[in-house]
């Protein structure tokens, strides 16, 4: 069975086009065009359709970059016709996933690939990239990728600003009868700042979480946020009251 390859469409779209004298379409199709032309002979052979479409993504982002521009300068009639050319081009793109979908084939690459900190983010953009196989732009890649690892850096810094902490914490003293009252509650109080800790290490992670499984609009979203910045700011605040406390025992 023949299946028309993606340069007959958009031949077959510009002829339809201009029989129905639809300027606009015309006009983003034969700038497409040209811009196909310009890559055949960069490459000196005949366009795939996978090349296409990295043509037409090229395309799209010029037009978004330029939309934000057009929007900042509130020039409606700009970003009008950048919006109008932008459908145009993307309706030969493959059907995009959703903030859903990309965040579980995001995670899941990024497990694969042992990616852990943003050091690393050209190899994760390279295998995430490969893997949605044009169905998610650069860009939402790229904000999906901070945002996971992000979380996952969040999580490990908190784990290790807790337990160096708590691990030196003396629960038991030799003899609380060779202290004083006041020694004596401070040593109780850092007791208490290890049940904290792990309280605020436990929610950095239920955070984690749930902001990897939850939807990137929805409230559980921004539920799994405050987790997460709760969590992290309680465990600054166990390691900050430990070390006065553990200062104030020194001195005595």
């Amino acid at each position: 069975m023949y299946t028309m390859s993606l340069s007959d469409q958009i031949t077959n779209a510009m002829k339809d086009a201009m029989k129905s004298k639809n300027d606009a379409t015309l006009s983003t199709l034969r700038l497409l065009r040209s811009a196909m032309k310009n890559k055949q002979i960069d490459v000196q052979h005949e366009l795939s359709d996978e090349e296409i479409l990295g043509v037409i993504r090229s395309q799209v982002k010029q037009l978004r970059d330029g939309l934000v521009s057009y929007e900042s300068a509130n020039r409606e009639d700009l970003a009008s016709q950048a919006r109008a050319e932008i459908a145009v081009l993307e309706a030969y793109l493959p059907k995009q996933m959703s903030d859903d979908e990309l965040t579980q084939i995001v995670k899941k690459t990024l497990e694969e690939s042992g990616v852990k900190s943003r050091q690393e983010m050209g190899k994760a953009m390279g295998a995430v990239m490969k893997a949605v196989q044009g169905k998610a732009d650069g860009t939402r890649v790229k904000q999906i990728i901070e945002t996971l690892l992000a979380v996952f850096v969040l999580a490990v810094f908190g784990v290790g600003l807790a337990f160096p902490a708590l691990a030196a914490i003396d629960i038991v003293p030799a003899s609380l009868q060779a202290y004083s009252f006041f020694e004596t509650g401070v040593r109780i109080f850092r007791v208490l700042l290890l049940w904290f800790g792990i309280l605020t290490v436990n929610l950095i992670l239920a955070g984690g979480f749930d902001y990897m499984v939850s939807g990137m609009r929805d409230e559980s979203h921004v539920s799994a946020w405050r987790k997460i910045m709760t969590g992290f700011i309680g465990s600054i605040a166990v390691v900050l009251l430990y070390g006065v406390s553990t200062v104030v025992v020194e001195v005595m």
